[in-house]
């Protein structure tokens, strides 16, 4: 479909194919575990199969589709390569549930087959039994612990940075970060930004005074530094007059200035144009109105870039009050990157979260019940936040990514746990054989398909790149925290709930 569309790979669109591997053998591994648990029981294919679709096919439809709400949620972002995400990983993941559904029974159907036990299931259920005791006999202590820790990631949370420095997102001895560093050190400066005056008229530009502004500007923007950066070099259209003027006069460095004559800085101008070099056109345009000033600094982090790009902001608008001034290159567009992220993400956790929660109260047939099921799925997610603060992870462009991902994700399984629990529940009116039961079929499965996805992004730990690294650690472990919160959070929940008597 990319190649289709004329998409090319870029650096967020490259978890695609990785993600829709993990997202479509999860689904698989489910429809698998509980068939071949009934055939293994009845030795009936085909009453397998349909057992198999009417117990969890409408679950994993629904997780398919949440899923590819948690990660369709990218799809009106600022960020290109980002909304790209959105559209082919939402586009893939409901191309996956509709093989899992037709093509995979088809497979089983045909496919020849013996009922045999399983030592894997045997060790399975016996972990089952013993977590099912868990949220039954001690719910309170669950719930109240999970509050805790929620706290304590929530305060945690407030610590962790904000940061977009692609370059760190190489390892310490690549040599693009090592070469850059280099040229920092040696030349003050790897990368720039611009700034662009313009008068709004002709030969804005030759006046004098205007030059010395421009002159007096520079210097002092030669000064700045703060705790995370500071200004390397400064070239501007003042830097070519002091030079030219500089060079007519036998290089004294007492001509090293700007003339005082309009007519003198025209003609100085004109033999430096005449002498065959094409610097002037880097700094001022054909119509001598327009002049660009380039700001040399060594590569720093966008989000600590900001305070030099308002300080530069600053004195342009004071010092060109009558001009108009903007600013381009490439740390503005590094900032302006990072903002639109953020912005773009906080949109998609919240069109994911109102939609995802709408979904649970639509499966779960309850309000209520549907935004106690949020509980269990934003935990992990919480907990995530406390991972990254111990392990000095920052939050950037990939680390923004993982809460929508994230929550499509962890919402499968518990869609699966509480759409089999009130099932249960309804059949025997107990909340504990309810748990039971639960674990037994729907348990297993969640288990399985935990081990799958979390091994899809945790593969992603072998990348070279550092950011893609924390991606796959973050979202890897929070999908095993997902796991841990439908197993003993979510029946912990249900068992108030089913006190309460809120189910029906």
């Amino acid at each position: 479909t990319m190649a289709w569309s004329g998409t090319a790979f870029k650096l967020p669109t490259q978890i695609v194919p990785s993600l829709l591997l993990a997202v479509s053998i999860g689904a698989t591994v489910h429809i698998l575990s509980i068939f071949f648990d009934n055939f293994n029981k009845t030795g009936d294919k085909a009453g397998s199969i349909k057992y198999t679709l009417r117990h969890s096919g409408l679950a994993i439809a629904m997780t398919s589709v949440t899923t590819a709400i948690g990660v369709g949620s990218f799809y009106g972002s600022e960020v290109a390569p980002i909304a790209d995400l959105g559209t082919f990983a939402s586009l893939g993941v409901m191309v996956s549930l509709f093989l899992t559904l037709t093509l995979l029974p088809a497979l089983l159907s045909i496919t020849k087959l013996k009922p045999k036990a399983s030592k894997e299931a045997g060790k399975l259920d016996t972990l089952m039994k013993k977590l099912s005791v868990l949220p039954i006999k001690h719910y309170k202590s669950i719930i109240v612990g999970s509050l805790v820790l929620v706290i304590v990631a929530l305060l945690a949370a407030t610590k962790i940075g904000l940061s977009h420095n692609p370059l760190f997102w190489f390892q310490p001895d690549n040599i693009n970060r090592v070469s850059t560093l280099q040229i920092d050190k040696t030349m003050n400066g790897s990368v720039s930004f611009e700034v662009v005056v313009d008068t709004g008229k002709e030969n804005g530009w030759n006046d004098p005074v205007r030059l010395e502004k421009l002159n007096a500007f520079s210097a002092k923007l030669e000064t700045y530094a703060d705790a995370y950066t500071h200004i390397g070099k400064v070239v501007s259209l003042a830097t070519i007059v002091k030079e030219t003027n500089r060079a007519l006069h036998e290089n004294k460095e007492t001509s090293y200035t700007i003339p005082n004559n309009a007519n003198l800085v025209s003609q100085e101008l004109l033999l430096f144009e005449n002498s065959g070099s094409d610097d002037l056109e880097d700094v001022v345009d054909s119509q001598f109105s327009k002049a660009r000033i380039t700001i040399k600094l060594p590569w720093t982090d966008a989000v600590k870039a900001v305070g030099v790009l308002n300080y530069v902001k600053r004195e342009a608008a004071k010092t060109f009050p009558d001009d108009r001034v903007e600013t381009t290159g490439m740390i503005p567009l590094l900032i302006n990157t990072f903002a639109g992220a953020v912005h773009s993400s906080v949109t998609s956790y919240t069109i994911a979260f109102v939609a995802i929660t709408f979904m649970m109260m639509l499966i779960l047939g309850s309000v209520r019940i549907g935004l106690l099921s949020m509980i269990p799925n934003l935990t992990p997610i919480i907990l995530g936040l406390l991972l990254m603060y111990i392990a000095h992870i920052p939050l950037d462009m990939f680390t923004l990514l993982i809460g929508s991902i994230a929550i499509g994700l962890a919402v499968d399984d518990t869609i699966h746990f509480l759409h089999n629990f009130r099932r249960y529940y309804l059949e025997s009116g107990d909340a504990a054989k309810a748990i039971e039961n639960t674990f037994f079929t729907t348990g297993k499965a969640m288990v399985i398909t935990t081990i799958v996805l979390s091994l899809g992004f945790y593969a992603y730990m072998m990348a070279n790149m550092i950011s893609v690294q924390n991606f796959g650690l973050l979202t890897g472990t929070v999908i095993v925290m997902a796991l841990l919160a439908d197993l003993l959070l979510a029946p912990a929940l249900m068992m108030v709930v089913a006190k309460r008597g809120w189910i029906k």
